[in-house]
């Protein structure tokens, strides 16, 4: 607002002095800048990305897919790595198919033309927060720029953990996304005061997402503040398996807590957790640094002299609820939130959204079922296409971009 203001001021000045008389007469066209489409350059190697992302997102979308990093847009407060070319190519035929693609059939075109973030900007390396001692693994700026970090780490052949496809990307991505459309329609006030009380900004990041779970979040990140609750919450439920996401329900009817415990009392709990029957009576390490662990257990009632477990008649641990929060009937209020604001404001069903993503991300039977290897689902990416069983799902995306290298003029 001051910029303009500035410039109004700037040309009333202009006027007043006679600056303007001798252009008064020019031909003024529609637009002062340059319109001139410039066609991509056939001679350098990176043609069959860059043809890629202008037929698939800047074209139909107006998104420019900045994967050659740049200092304008970049944060120069912290040593960044570019994209290699590899990387940013899986990243793109990815995120067509597992973002773009769902939203295009569940929301249609004209959805993504008016909500679609207009840069996304790729980094290779994270951005670390040394202060807070966490990651930033994405960021949406005013509903246009979404920034990805760490695409030098992708591995299609990862799908689950914290260097898992999930976490790294396509759970950012759905976060940016969601952050973008809370912009446009706000979410209830009431979502608010549903965990009022509870954020906290300053040290969420020392929290384990067990314990956070217990109180209501789908992470811990969820924990820091309404607004990242809001998304985590869309972006936990359309990203996590069945398993996952009942694990996390599962968690969340427990009250968690934090113990301090020295580096030799973490090897002791590792080594009990692998023979016990009760691993609640135990929990689990979480390590801070090499010298600081924090043991994080379920909340039950111990022998105050010797911290064991004071077990029931029938041997089972004696659940404590002492802040009175239900943590599995919180998360599902807040999940119920979302799904009538995205279906309200957006006609979006975000268990469509939800099943769209799992279809592809994972191995699933004709009858709807997801089949199981290990006791996890099976990665779909890496899998045989159905036409092709020497092919995978994942070669077959790379395709998209690998058949414009026949026009490399050489």
């Amino acid at each position: 607002m001051k910029r303009i203001n500035i410039i109004g001021l700037a040309l009333s000045l202009f006027a007043a002095t006679g600056f303007f008389a001798a252009c008064s007469d020019d031909d003024m066209g529609p637009t002062i800048f340059d319109t001139h489409e410039y066609p991509l350059d056939r001679t350098v190697f990176t043609f069959p990305l860059d043809t890629f992302c202008k037929a698939n997102f800047l074209e139909p979308y107006n998104l420019r897919y900045l994967y050659k990093l740049e200092d304008i847009g970049s944060d120069l407060q912290k040593n960044l790595i570019p994209a290699t070319y590899e990387q940013s190519k899986k990243l793109a035929v990815l995120t067509k198919y597992l973002w773009y693609e769902v939203y295009q059939k569940h929301a249609g075109d004209t959805f993504l033309k008016l909500y679609s973030p207009r840069i996304i900007l790729l980094t290779g390396s994270p951005s670390v927060n040394a202060s807070s001692h966490t990651e930033t693994l994405g960021t949406a700026e005013g509903g246009l720029k979404v920034y990805l970090y760490k695409v030098n780490y992708l591995d299609e052949h990862n799908i689950e953990g914290h260097e898992g496809l999930n976490y790294l990307f396509f759970h950012t991505m759905h976060h940016e996304f969601a952050h973008i459309l809370d912009q446009t329609h706000s979410r209830p006030p009431s979502f608010d005061l549903l965990s009022n009380g509870k954020y906290d900004v300053q040290s969420w990041g020392e929290a384990d997402d067990s314990l956070r779970a217990g109180q209501g979040f789908v992470s811990a990140y969820a924990s820091s503040q309404a607004r990242e609750d809001w998304v985590e919450v869309i972006a936990s439920y359309v990203c996590s398996d069945t398993l996952q996401w009942q694990e996390l329900l599962n968690n969340a009817k427990y009250e968690w807590e934090e113990v301090d415990i020295s580096p030799e009392q973490a090897d002791s709990v590792n080594r009990l957790r692998r023979f016990s029957a009760m691993p609640d009576t135990i929990g689990h390490v979480k390590n801070i640094s090499s010298s600081s662990n924090k043991l994080i257990r379920k909340l039950i009632a111990r022998n105050e002299a010797t911290g064991f477990a004071a077990l029931n008649a029938d041997g089972s641990p004696n659940y404590l609820d002492k802040d009175g929060i239900n943590g599995h009937d919180l998360i599902l209020e807040k999940l119920k939130y979302v799904r009538e604001w995205l279906k309200e404001y957006y006609n979006v069903s975000i268990d469509d959204l939800r099943r769209e993503v799992q279809g592809r991300t994972y191995v699933r039977n004709a009858d709807g079922t997801f089949p199981m290897q290990g006791g996890k689902l099976i990665n779909h990416i890496v899998s045989p296409t159905k036409s092709d069983a020497s092919v995978s799902v994942m070669d077959s995306l790379l395709q998209q971009v690998n058949r414009y290298e026949s026009l490399i003029e050489r």
